[in-house]
């Protein structure tokens, strides 16, 4: 069970991960969900009798969005905007109106996270993993199978029938439902995101999403972070998953990856993309993992494309959770100024490895500083 110390400080990790200095206004209210939660003695005690694995401050936020968004208390609901509706203002009389909310529901809140497990679902993130792809992915034309690792509703697995504007390129279909973008930071420009043919596709989770059924997308919709962009980009991602049904397996990543793979037709090239995934995993996890996608590299190339915080998760996080090389100034940064993700690629094949730290990332896809010098 985790520490109340702990939860405390992962909280404000991630408050500081999703609304930095210079972030829209928008996101402040997501960033001061976090410090509330970070705040409230109370909550914290309840959420350390969670398992770490449930991941309590992220669970705790969705299960507050999840009774606003149901029972609209006042005047705490004033804050979160509804579908399709604009952010509303935030000012600090935010913090005393969630204080007295979580104080007053501490046993609702404390049961929703026994019932639930935290399922994020940025879609925004689809543009740095799209960039990923295209970086490693070697000729546009040839096909790829596509694993996605803790999948939840299997968003992830659409991402060729999204639009993307990265910077000033703009790249997928000119009539997607779904345009998604993203800022470019730092001196180097990414790759065109030209991404080939996905042949197969298949999502791994403990608990998939069925995004066909209405209790499941209000719970997506909960653990979205409350910001209005986000909120709409998701209803957007779920109507594409209602309308393009993919394949979802549920069970532990380590168990059900070998299965996936081999369900591939032999030789093709295959893409597992583990998007804030790993870096929740006890390193013999992450290990095993390697090990699996190392063995069904034997016979076809495997790129496992990692979109995650450092380990250990936490405001001392050091390492990348590939084992990727890391410039201090990285680390610094990281440690100085809250979470980022960073984007790294490790290719399997034929007994061969390739790795590449390849960008660091927004949280939410808002942007991308490519680092990666090697051509794709």
């Amino acid at each position: 069970m985790p520490a109340v110390t702990e939860i405390r400080a992962q909280a404000l990790e991630v408050a500081a991960g999703w609304s930095p200095p210079d972030a829209p206004d928008s996101w402040r209210l997501t960033a001061a969900l976090f410090e509330a939660i970070a705040a409230h003695d109370g909550l914290l005690n309840r959420l350390a009798a969670l398992p770490s694995d449930r991941l309590p401050a992220l669970l705790a936020s969705a299960a507050v969005s999840f009774l606003v968004g149901r029972d609209g208390p006042a005047p705490l609901a004033g804050y979160f905007p509804g579908p399709g509706a604009p952010q509303p203002p935030f000012d600090a009389a935010f913090f005393p109106a969630a204080s007295r909310f979580f104080a007053d529901r501490l046993d609702d809140i404390a049961a929703v996270c026994h019932q639930h497990r935290y399922q994020m679902n940025e879609v925004a993130r689809c543009s740095q993993i799209a960039l990923g792809i295209a970086a490693t992915a070697g000729s546009p034309t040839d096909p790829v199978a596509l694993a996605d690792l803790g999948t939840g509703a299997g968003l992830g697995l659409q991402l060729d029938r999204y639009r993307y504007r990265v910077g000033p390129q703009a790249a997928g279909p000119p009539a997607a439902e779904l345009s998604l973008g993203c800022e470019v930071r730092g001196p180097r420009q990414p790759p065109p995101v030209r991404l080939p043919p996905i042949a197969e596709r298949a999502g791994i989770d403990v608990h998939p999403i069925d995004v066909r059924d209405a209790a499941a997308r209000s719970w997506l919709r909960a653990c979205a972070p409350p910001e209005a962009s986000a909120l709409t980009r998701l209803a957007a991602a779920i109507e594409v998953a209602r309308q393009h049904p993919v394949r979802l397996v549920a069970g532990d990543v380590t168990e059900a990856l070998p299965g996936v793979l081999d369900s591939f037709p032999p030789g093709r090239g295959v893409v597992v993309v583990d998007a804030y995934l790993s870096v929740f995993l006890p390193p013999g996890q992450r290990e095993r993992l390697a090990r699996i996608m190392a063995t069904a590299g034997t016979s076809r190339p495997v790129t496992w494309l990692s979109l995650n915080p450092l380990v250990p998760l936490g405001p001392a996080g050091n390492r990348s959770v590939q084992g990727l090389p890391l410039p201090a100034s990285l680390i610094r940064d990281y440690q100085q100024h809250g979470v980022f993700a960073v984007l790294g690629a490790r290719t399997f094949y034929q007994g061969k490895e390739r790795g590449r730290l390849l960008a660091r990332a927004h949280p939410s896809g808002q942007w991308v500083e490519w680092l990666d010098s090697e051509p794709g």
